[in-house]
Order: C-alpha cells, then sequence, then structure tokens
C-alpha cells in the first residue's frame, strides 16, 4: 500500500478526501484482533475515524510537523508474529540490556511474547485488555486503537523496590503498522518505576503508533522513564495519558533519539488535589531527523503543582517542536506551575519551533512558562581552552553537560548510564 502524495507538495494544499483516504488504506493494514474483548474498543475507534483525516500544517497542533515521509513511504501487511529467529535474536538484545527488575514484559511487533516475559512478582497483576481508554480521542490516538492486535494492561501494587521493563521491539525492515497500547494501573499508596523501551533489531522503516495510558490512585507515586531509540529510518508516532487522584506523584522522563519522524505527546490530568508531576524530556537529533514534543497539562483540583523542563539538541539539519500547553481553570486554585524549553543548536542548518502555553483562568496561582534557543557560547569555549583543552574537547564538554543534566535522577544508575552512552555516541558523530 502506497499513500500516493508527492514528497515535494505542500500538505497543507492537501484535498480533506484525500487525508481521509490515507486513513482508510492504513486501515486496511490492521492485523487480525487477537482478544474479542477488544472488538468495542477497536469499532468505536474506527467509526470515529469516519469524522477525521491525517493532520496537515492546517491543524493548528501539527503546523510545524512535516508527515510527507508517513504520506509517501509504502506499507504491507504484517507478517506472521513471533518468529522463533525473532525471539532468538530479541533474547540476545535483552541480554545486553539487562538489569534487576520486578517484571520484564516485551512486545515484538505490538505482539506480546510470553517467552520472554516475566510477570510473576508480588504486586504485578495483569488485567483484562477490555479496561475503559484513558488517552483522550485523536486521529492517532483512534488509529491505534483501531488497529489494534493486542492490549496489555497491568495493575501495579504496594512498594515495589525494582522497576517493572517494558521492551516494545521493531524487529523487520518490512515497512509496516504496528499498534502497541500498554495501560497501567497503580494503586493507590503504590511506589513504583516503569521503564519503556522502544528498540529496533535492524533498519526497519516500521510506523510504530503507540499510547501509553496511565492512572494514579490516590497518593501513589510514579517514577516513569520512556527511551525512543529506534533506527533511524523509522516514523514513531506516540501518545502517552496519564491521570492523577489526589496527593499523587508522576515523574516522567521521555528521551528521543531514533527516527526520521518522531513525535511524542504527553496529555496529563490532574484530578486530585496535593498532586504533583514533573515532566522532563530530552530530544537529541541529526542529520535531517524531525523531533517533535506536545504536552498539555490540565489541572482540574487545587493545590496541585507541576514542573516541567524539555531540552532540545539538534544538529546538522535537523528539526525541532515543543508545544506545551499547562491549563488552569477556575477550580485550580493555588496551582503551581512552570514550564521550560531550552534548545541548543549545532549548526546553522538546525531550527526549531518552541512554543510554551499558559491558559490561565484561577486567579490566585504561581505560573510561569519560558524557552531559550542558543548556541554553543563563544566565552565558555574560550574558558575551556584557555584551561587546556582543545576546540573539540571543549565543544564536547558543553554539549555533554547540557545533555546529562536532564538524566541525573533518572534511576536505577545502571540505567542512567545506559542512557548516557547511547546520548554521547550520538552526540560524539555530530560533533567530529
Amino acid at each position: 500500500m502506497t499513500i500516493a502524495v508527492n514528497a515535494n507538495s505542500d500538505q497543507a494544499d492537501l484535498p480533506k478526501a484525500s487525508c481521509a483516504n490515507e486513513l482508510n488504506d492504513l486501515l486496511n493494514l490492521a492485523p487480525p484482533l487477537r482478544h474479542p474483548e477488544l472488538a468495542v474498543l477497536r469499532q468505536t475507534a474506527r467509526d470515529r475515524l469516519h469524522e477525521q483525516t491525517l493532520p496537515t500544517p492546517r491543524d493548528e497542533d501539527w503546523r510545524f510537523t512535516d508527515l510527507s515521509v508517513l504520506r509517501t513511504r509504502s506499507f504491507e501487511p504484517p507478517l506472521a508474529p513471533l518468529n522463533p529467529e525473532i525471539v532468538a535474536e530479541v533474547r540476545h538484545l535483552l541480554c545486553e540490556r539487562s538489569f534487576p527488575s520486578i517484571a520484564q514484559i516485551v512486545l515484538i511487533d505490538g505482539y506480546f511474547c510470553g517467552e520472554l516475559s516475566r510477570m510473576d512478582a508480588t504486586g504485578v497483576e495483569l488485567l483484562s485488555p477490555s479496561l475503559p481508554a484513558i488517552a483522550p480521542p485523536e486521529v492517532f490516538s483512534d488509529l491505534n486503537a483501531a488497529m489494534l492486535a493486542e492490549r496489555l494492561c497491568l495493575r501495579l501494587s504496594g512498594h515495589l523496590r525494582e522497576p517493572v521493563e517494558v521492551f516494545f521491539v521493531s524487529s523487520r525492515q518490512q515497512q509496516s503498522v504496528v499498534s502497541p497500547r500498554l495501560t497501567v494501573e497503580v494503586a493507590a499508596h503504590g511506589q513504583v518505576s516503569l521503564i519503556e523501551r522502544f528498540l529496533s533489531l535492524t533498519g526497519d522503516q516500521q510506523f510504530t503508533n503507540t499510547v501509553t495510558e496511565i492512572s494514579l490512585g490516590a497518593a501513589a507515586c510514579l517514577h516513569h522513564v520512556r527511551i525512543q531509540h529506534q533506527s533511524p529510518t523509522a516514523i514513531h508516532i506516540g501518545q502517552t495519558a496519564v491521570r492523577q487522584e489526589r496527593d499523587s506523584y508522576y515523574q516522567g522522563h521521555a528521551i528521543d533519539l531514533g527516527g526520521c519522524l518522531s513525535r511524542h505527546h504527553w496529555q496529563v490530568q490532574i484530578q486530585g488535589s496535593g498532586s504533583q508531576t514533573i515532566l522532563k524530556g530530552l530530544a537529541i537529533a541529526m542529520d535531517e531527523q524531525i523531533v517533535d514534543t506536545h504536552s498539555a497539562v490540565l489541572f482540574h483540583a487545587p493545590h496541585s503543582r507541576s514542573e516541567q523542563i524539555h531540552k532540545c539538541i539538534l544538529g546538522d539539519r535537523a528539526h525541532g517542536i515543543f508545544n506545551g500547553r499547562v491549563i488552569v481553570p477556575q477550580v485550580a486554585q493555588l496551582t503551581d506551575a512552570s514550564q521550560l524549553n531550552r534548545t541548543l543548536l549545532l549548526s546553522d542548518k538546525a531550527r526549531v519551533d518552541t512554543k510554551p502555553q499558559l491558559e490561565i483562568v484561577a486567579d490566585d496561582v504561581k505560573c510561569s512558562h519560558g524557552a531559550t534557543v542558543s548556541q554553543l557560547a563563544a566565552e565558555d569555549l574560550f574558558y575551556l581552552r584557555s584551561r587546556g583543552l582543545d576546540q573539540r574537547q571543549a565543544r564536547d564538554l558543553l554539549v555533554k553537560a547540557f545533555a546529562l543534566e536532564q538524566l541525573s535522577d533518572i534511576t536505577p544508575e545502571p540505567l542512567q548510564g545506559e542512557i548516557e552512552e547511547a546520548l554521547l555516541a550520538k552526540l560524539g558523530g555530530s560533533l567530529a
């Protein structure tokens, strides 16, 4: 299947009928439904998609995001899942990246792999896939639901001393569409860590359209790390939808490294008072990568707090996008919210579009937002060179310091070290 649109055409001029046909073409590639319980979710999403189209720059939330690579790529129906040879390759990949975890869950091309997963720990419970959806409806979350093969639903409870780790592995060079969906309920007073990793075995050209839904009960605490490190030719569009009840704490880290086109959308709904939300993002793009982060934090209760810091490092002809919204209605008095986007440009041809937004109706609040775009400061480089470093060493040190500041509170430590290695490997090539 080829979505036939000229790569050089202006997306804004695409007729609505053409955009609707693109969605129909994608839906025709949906895999067989493996769980009958998902039939209602899948059909409801399909019904909504009849009224939607793939976004164009005329859509405000997609104004800066070029979807040409998605529109022009030829996709194929999915192959049979969990080929034994592929499972063996994934097993080897996991051995290289393993550290102590209380549970390990593996999905290969969107299919749960029981052979490589273990979920028998106390405090980790597998739930029915028919749980109500948390993610708000929009075109790509609906497309995910409409193309589901299966949905993994977990309930985490108690004080889990080690993280729950979920691997989403793209295995093939085949150009297929993969739609994994993970739903996590953290029980009241639970204290847990969740690690999501999106990886590729080879230089795959898959379109991964993923949704993660997280619900935190009263006084629950979740440390969440999301690492997207797929191949440079992959397309990755993901949404993380979080719902927080009273006195809950959510800390999320999103690390974006891979994909020719990558977009992550955080949607946080603060439903109960006394809640805290910390969002930290780090995106690194080189060559002609497009890396896009959208976020929306919606306060529905008073006496809550959010803090967001998102950093981008862009080299070559890369394009970074940040759009962050904080919405504080009248009911959310005594809200404390801050948002900051910082971008470091490593070349004259890299570019960024940044739009931090505060939408405040409540009058007794403390809210701030800001954005900075800069290159390496000449005086900083001069200072380091005056201390005996050469030009390359001075640049390396400044760029690494800018990036690694975002990783300082990631746990466990071996994961922090692994992320640092991946970041520095990518940055090393850009600074040669």
